[in-house]
């Protein structure tokens, strides 16, 4: 049996476009009592569909025919609306499609046509390729003096250090000369490379003298010494085998004392190996956070002894399990969950690095992986209230009228903070969808109660039970900018402002401390052209290499006035809804995340744009020995 799916889009407006759908059949036989599942994640208006019936949970679609038969001389076809902004990417089409036969039950499979645009861009984002300089360093120093020629490096070479603050960074530097170069290393009296403290510098600060006496990594505590030997192991140069390093004299310091990352493992799983090499290569650019979502609508990540149903049941999609397929894997299972041992074994690995690795669990809303693992606790079966989220979902947030939600926030915070030494919990807060509790008596009489005016406070009235709760475990909270709806939450939880930076400086200039992370230029899932091939989302935009460096954070506000002040620093992020492999990840983040890495590191004074490619162009070379799989930057021949 052969049947294929075509997906066209016959008309468009900037709030929504006209769909139409056409099945066809190569089979001698006709079927007559069939439905037709896909993964699609634009919202579609439901009464919109024409020739039958349409249900979507996220981003899972079923359609049922009127009574149609379909065989080889009439295919079937119907049009819908998708309430989104037009469609101009192929990544935005059905991802995957089968049907079921009714009577049997049997699955069918459909090979799938790219989805046909209404309208759609060729321009590319790929640049004129530079010279490269010969120092490929990103992000750039504060101070740099080239000196005259190179030193040769031996090999083995002999590493020593002068204070056990840098053991931590002399191991990682073994490890990765080792790792991309093939040196090996021996410690021996006479050194050629010596970690040396030096009491004046200050927190993350370093200097690095490479001269005829040697190399020489100076600083006065372990993100030192580990930001002195990212640097170091960018200098090195290898020809055929013989490695050298260029004589300089550095002094170098971050602009801002948060630089982070962010990755989002509840949309897609991805293995600890994975983790770690994104943990390694983000101390390779100076980064100091590693933001870890570990839940949402889609998947719970993290081993709870409290509640193991959240993995059994929360951690997997699919066939023939609580949680609907989504996003991709429609005939198979998505799952994994990280052990509370591999969670151990990561924080461990990013320690070395200087990275602190903070866990994000997302209340009140992208609970629906809790909600369906723990139903006895966490639905609400007397609130009938109609609410859709962002994400196409009716029942994917806590209620704050419950008992058991107050249970389940109390055990997994309690596990979480004993697991995490981070002194910072992100507790998500965003994108509660409007209509959420509004027909349920125990809320309204919970508002009564608390001489609440508004729906509003009852999301405040779990954040501040959340906050309150964190605080009585030694932690502080961390929010998306959300968490502020309610007013409700002290300004001892930062805000990390994602939407734009409007609510960075509102935030900052309530007294909140303040991490920028604005989806426009942080947002690392966004696509990087116009072109229709490109992977990724774009509802904020396109984010070119260009547009990643030119991001000049709160450029409105001095430095030095009490609001800029209360800005801790910058993160960017990985979302992972299209994306579930190395290969992807890897596309997406590179070079962006070293253009970004430049933008949180680097002086304002010390940026520029041409001196940056020249460096990227050199730097490349580095990417290519550690075998990451960039997205090509500059123009080929062919276009």
């Amino acid at each position: 049996m052969n049947y294929h799916l075509e997906l066209t889009v016959v008309s468009e407006n900037p709030e929504q476009s006209l769909l139409r759908l056409t099945l066809y059949s190569d089979c001698e036989h006709s079927l007559s009592n069939w439905s037709l599942q896909f993964l699609f994640e634009r919202r579609i208006k439901l009464a919109s569909l024409t020739h039958g019936q349409i249900k979507q949970v996220g981003s899972f679609c079923t359609i049922t025919p009127n009574n149609h038969e379909i065989d080889k001389n009439t295919p079937y076809y119907c049009e819908f609306i998708v309430l989104s902004p037009p469609l101009r990417f192929y990544d935005h089409g059905i991802k995957e499609a089968l049907i079921t036969n009714l009577n049997t039950n049997q699955t069918l499979p459909i090979t799938l046509a790219p989805i046909t645009l209404f309208n759609c861009h060729t321009k590319q984002a790929n640049l004129t390729p530079p010279q490269a300089m010969s120092v490929g360093l990103i992000p750039q120093p504060d101070i740099i003096q080239h000196l005259e020629g190179d030193i040769h490096l031996p090999n083995p070479v002999h590493i020593s250090m002068c204070t056990p603050m840098a053991e931590k960074a002399l191991t990682w530097l073994e490890q990765e000369i080792n790792a991309v170069f093939g040196i090996q290393s021996q410690n021996k009296e006479h050194s050629d490379i010596v970690f040396t403290l030096n009491p004046n510098l200050e927190d993350e600060h370093y200097k690095l003298v490479v001269d005829s006496g040697g190399i020489q990594l100076e600083a006065n505590s372990p993100s030192g010494f580990v930001h002195a030997s990212a640097t170091l192991l960018q200098l090195i140069k290898d020809s055929h085998g013989i490695f050298a390093v260029p004589r300089v004299k550095i002094f170098d310091c971050p602009r801002f004392s948060y630089r982070g990352l962010m990755l989002d493992c509840a949309r897609h799983f991805h293995s600890i190996n994975v983790i770690k090499r994104l943990i390694n290569q983000l101390a390779y650019y100076k980064f100091n956070y590693f933001h870890w979502h570990l839940t949402d609508d889609e998947g719970w990540r993290l081993e709870i002894d409290a509640f193991p149903q959240l993995t059994q049941i929360g951690a997997k999609r699919g066939p023939d399990s609580q949680l609907e397929p989504q996003l991709s894997h429609l005939t198979s299972i998505h799952e994994g969950y990280y052990t509370k041992q591999e969670v151990r074994d990561v924080i461990a690995y990013a320690a070395e690095r200087s990275i602190t690795v903070i866990p994000e669990i997302d209340i009140p809303g992208h609970c629906r992986a809790a909600i369906k693992s723990l139903p006895h606790l966490l639905h609400d079966s007397e609130d009938s209230s109609a609410y859709l989220s962002i994400q196409n979902y009716r029942d994917n947030t806590l209620s704050p009228s419950l008992d058991g939600t107050y249970v389940f926030i109390d055990k997994v915070l309690e596990e979480v903070a004993l697991l995490f030494p981070s002194p910072w919990i992100h507790i998500g807060g965003d994108e509660v969808p409007n209509g959420v509790w509004k027909d349920s008596q125990a809320c309204r009489h919970l508002m009564l109660e608390n001489h609440y005016k508004s729906i509003s406070e009852l999301q405040g009235h779990i954040l501040s039970y959340a906050e309150n709760k964190l605080k009585m475990l030694g932690k502080r909270m961390l929010g998306w900018e959300e968490v502020r709806q309610g007013n409700k939450v002290s300004n001892d939880t930062v805000v990390f402002s994602w939407v734009n930076e409007n609510a960075a400086l509102a935030s900052a200039e309530q007294g909140f401390d303040v991490v920028l992370q604005p989806a426009q230029t942080t947002y690392f899932d966004l696509v990087q052209s116009s072109n229709p091939d490109e992977p990724g989302s774009n509802w904020a935009g396109i984010l070119t290499l260009e547009k990643t460096y030119h991001y000049q954070p709160i450029a409105q506000i001095p430095q030095y006035s009490p609001t800029f002040q209360r800005i801790w620093g910058i993160q960017c992020a990985l979302w992972c809804e299209h994306i579930d492999d190395q290969a992807k990840i890897d596309y997406m983040l590179f070079p962006r995340l070293t253009a970004l890495a430049e933008v949180c590191w680097t002086s304002e004074q010390q940026r520029n744009w041409p001196n940056y490619l020249a460096r990227l162009k050199q730097h490349l070379l580095l990417m290519d020995k550690q075998k990451i799989q960039y997205r090509q930057p500059w123009h080929s021949d062919s276009e």
